[in-house]
């Protein structure tokens, strides 16, 4: 179907929202972090886009490209599809590396920066295998990190709101769903941390996961509580 610069234009953000997040997509699914591309470039001696000019793209937030981003990512690209890491040393790198998969579609399997472009433009849609977003990889140093802050959480509000702990954690358990439930109460007991496979299916977007969201409603609803007017015996919010 013809479009118009002018619909073009009045689509440019969310042409661009719809890039960087299809970037972050691609990174996810092949298991990298914002450095891994600048490592093996590094490495391998090769030029790439910078760790932080693709946090900004993926963020929708880098404006107007210039065309050596294209040209960079185009590389990264041809290099995963032809299997070409060149001098790589570093163990984790190359693990990385022999599971990646190109960015492309049926009618392009392996994007260069033309098709980069037409789909930061708007004038090409974004690949099916990238419009949904995987949760992040992370590292059980991440996982035991988040489930300390959710512990430390709990207990500020404990003795913020002067609760009885055991009451408090059983009505904070019963805001999460049932078939997380169990884990989430062991986890703020402090009978071990969360692992990141247990994390995957509970993250909702971004930084944030379902246990922080479950801890900020039950949080919320004591703040609402003392507040001139709520009521001591509101019900926790309902499971997501």
């Amino acid at each position: 179907m013809a479009i118009t610069y002018a619909e073009l234009l009045e689509r440019q953000e969310a042409n661009r929202s719809g890039f960087g997040r299809m970037l972050l997509n691609w990174r996810r699914r092949n298991g990298w972090t914002q450095y891994t591309a600048c490592s093996w470039a590094e490495e391998a001696g090769f030029d790439t886009i910078s760790y932080g000019n693709l946090s900004v793209i993926e963020q929708g937030k880098a404006g107007e490209l210039r065309q050596k981003a294209f040209w960079q990512l185009a590389e990264l690209n041809r290099r995963i599809a032809e299997q070409d890491w060149g001098m790589v040393k570093t163990q984790a790198i190359k693990q990385k590396l022999e599971g990646a998969i190109p960015l492309g579609d049926a009618a392009c399997p392996i994007w260069t920066a033309l098709e980069l472009w037409a789909c930061y433009c708007g004038l090409r849609e974004v690949p099916a295998a990238f419009v949904a977003t995987p949760p992040p990889t992370i590292a059980q140093r991440k996982a035991t990190e988040l489930s300390t802050k959710w512990r430390q959480q709990l207990r500020r509000v404990v003795e913020e709101w002067q609760l009885d702990p055991s009451e408090a954690i059983t009505t904070l358990a019963a805001a999460a769903s049932e078939e997380h439930r169990k884990r989430f109460y062991a986890v703020l007991t402090g009978f071990g941390d969360y692992k990141p496979e247990e994390l995957a299916p509970l993250w909702i977007g971004a930084d944030q996961y379902l246990p922080k969201r479950w801890l900020d409603q039950w949080e919320d609803s004591h703040r609402q509580q003392r507040q001139p007017g709520g009521s001591k015996g509101n019900k926790p919010a309902a499971p997501e």
